[in-house]
């Protein structure tokens, strides 16, 4: 299994905004502990009919991330030069993407790996934070990974994901940059509108 498969899974059980601002840690725990409560009740279902599925995901998953900071951070210098059309098209189009992707992936492997969170001590006033787990497969070494999580308005959003060391962000920035270097950034935005572009990145980068 790629490296970055099996870790993201994880990111797509950090469930809705809560009308408080859940500690990052525990929100992460439970609402994953959630998301695979949800498919081993509907696995059948769920395979059956792959756009059921994505609605669930997109639902659960999307309000939990910080979608504006990641397409900036993943942009990088581009983001400054974007127009706003750009940046709408890349949001929704990187977006939808990842979800695809790793819905897939967590249909097929929800099961096979565990998660040990460690604890969080979070000091008032801390805005910026990071949640650490350790994944203990079924096969092979455990995977050690780290949300970076900061609070947006009343909640706190993903905006990071750190595997063995390796940051989702800037994977995906360092491809794109070369993407958009060859053929400009509509040409990137098309490309990953078309689907392929965010798993080859994912898998590049694994």
């Amino acid at each position: 299994m790629k490296k970055f498969w099996l870790p993201l899974l994880l990111v797509l059980g950090l469930g809705s905004a809560h009308a408080a601002p859940t500690p990052p840690d525990v929100a992460v725990k439970e609402t994953t502990e959630k998301m695979r409560s949800l498919i081993a009740a509907n696995h059948a279902a769920y395979k059956a009919d792959k756009n059921k599925f994505y609605a669930v995901v997109d639902e659960v998953l999307v309000p939990r991330f910080d979608v504006p900071g990641i397409s900036k951070l993943v942009l990088g210098r581009n983001w400054r030069s974007a127009t706003p059309e750009q940046r709408t098209r890349f949001q929704s189009a990187f977006k939808n993407s990842l979800i695809r992707n790793y819905a897939d992936a967590l249909l097929e492997n929800y099961d096979s790996a565990d998660a040990k969170f460690q604890s969080l001590r979070l000091v008032g006033g801390e805005t910026d934070v990071t949640v650490k787990a350790e994944l203990i497969r079924k096969v092979g070494n455990p995977i050690a990974v780290g949300f970076s999580m900061q609070l947006v308005g009343n909640d706190w959003k993903v905006y990071d994901v750190i595997i063995e060391n390796l940051s989702l962000v800037t994977n995906f920035r360092g491809q794109f940059n070369e993407e958009i270097k060859k053929g400009g950034l509509d040409a990137l935005i098309t490309r990953i509108e078309g689907g392929d572009v965010v798993k080859q990145a994912i898998e590049k980068g694994a």
